[in-house]
């Protein structure tokens, strides 16, 4: 694999911005149109392809937000949260065309089942785990199928049924944005192999991406996506200009969180996930080594913050080797973010881009 075939993405924290994570209130950015260009603007100018938006009840509305953020960037790509059961597979379908057409092809769609029961439930979806994805299984399947036919059609599956359905406009790019898709449940691997792209992995050890890579592989080469499915790294990175102040930095973060945000994490409804499970007991079998996995892979902000928890850690030299290592294991896309997230970025485009450029 060559710098050329590897792409990164970054983050847009609809939820605020701020120094550290869950740090003083009166230090923290709150959302706004004008955060959000910020970052968005920052990731751009440091050669970043795509910014991800998360989905959770603090945040501001994934697609209202990347929307309003086209016009305010140039090239950069918005990769927007699709949650099954939320919105009409029509309406959804209809909501990705139509963005992909009126920004020229600068979408992409994040499949996310949910938190869990709770996050669900608030939202007005009564499924279990595995029917959540059943239920984006026949989503994506039914929205290829309105991107893909030119007249009225009808689908029933277990639980969606439509009768005449037809979507316009048709999606910009051919035969429509690309799938990314995580998870680590036998449920998510079967519905990523099935349909998605990329398949992102929250930062680990290399040990457990190799793994991870190795036991995804074999379903999607049961579905005969071998060939066609790619593999990605959500992760946090922290680069500065020595390995010293890099590892005295990203112990900051997390400094002045507290008990109470280490209890909020605990009882979040987005640790309902499997793959938030495994990120607990990383960090759990880190603790007695201050969450160190290995000299540039830190788990200290799983303690205090559910999702991607592992923060790729060092001076400009030892983070691309960490990301080359993830690299030779077929890793071709990296999402990250680090804090703030517009200082970041511009931190790591100027430090650490051009290796792979």
């Amino acid at each position: 694999m060559t710098a050329q075939d590897v792409e990164f993405g970054w983050f847009i924290p609809t939820y605020g911005d701020g120094s550290s994570v869950n740090g003083r209130i009166e230090d923290m950015v709150p959302p706004s149109n004008e955060l959000f260009a910020r970052v968005a603007n920052a990731a751009e100018q440091a050669g970043f392809e795509y910014v991800l938006v998360p989905v959770a009840t603090a945040c501001w509305e994934a697609w209202i937000s990347t929307a309003m953020l086209i016009p305010q960037t140039s090239s950069i790509d918005m990769l927007v949260a699709a949650r099954p059961g939320v919105i009409a597979p029509t309406v959804m379908a209809k909501m990705i065309s139509t963005f992909d057409q009126l920004s020229g092809g600068r979408v992409r769609i994040n499949l996310i089942a949910g938190g869990g029961e709770l996050e669900s439930r608030a939202d007005g979806v009564y499924l279990d785990h595995d029917q959540r994805y059943e239920y984006m299984d026949e989503t994506v399947t039914l929205m290829k199928k309105c991107w893909a036919e030119k007249r009225p059609f009808d689908f029933e599956g277990q639980h969606l049924k439509v009768e005449n359905a037809e979507v316009r406009p048709k999606p910009f790019q051919d035969p429509h944005p690309p799938f990314y898709i995580g998870g680590v449940s036998p449920a998510a691997v079967d519905v990523g192999t099935r349909h998605a792209d990329v398949y992102l992995f929250w930062s680990n050890t290399y040990e457990q991406i190799a793994a991870d890579i190795a036991s995804v592989a074999e379903v999607a080469e049961q579905h005969g996506r071998a060939d066609k499915l790619r593999f990605g790294l959500r992760s946090h990175v922290l680069v500065r200009e020595t390995a010293e102040e890099a590892r005295s930095d990203v112990v900051r973060l997390v400094a002045e969180a507290g008990e109470k945000a280490k209890e909020r994490r605990a009882t979040t409804m987005g640790a309902q996930s499997q793959a938030d499970g495994r990120m607990r007991e990383v960090a759990a079998a880190a603790a007695e080594n201050d969450y160190w996995l290995s000299d540039t892979l830190w788990a200290g902000i799983t303690t205090v913050r559910h999702g991607a928890g592992v923060t790729i850690v060092g001076s400009a030299e030892e983070v691309q080797e960490t990301i080359q290592t993830y690299i030779d294991l077929g890793i071709s896309s990296f999402c990250l973010s680090g804090y703030p997230h517009d200082d970041e970025a511009t931190r790591f485009g100027e430090m650490v881009m051009p290796a792979f450029r």
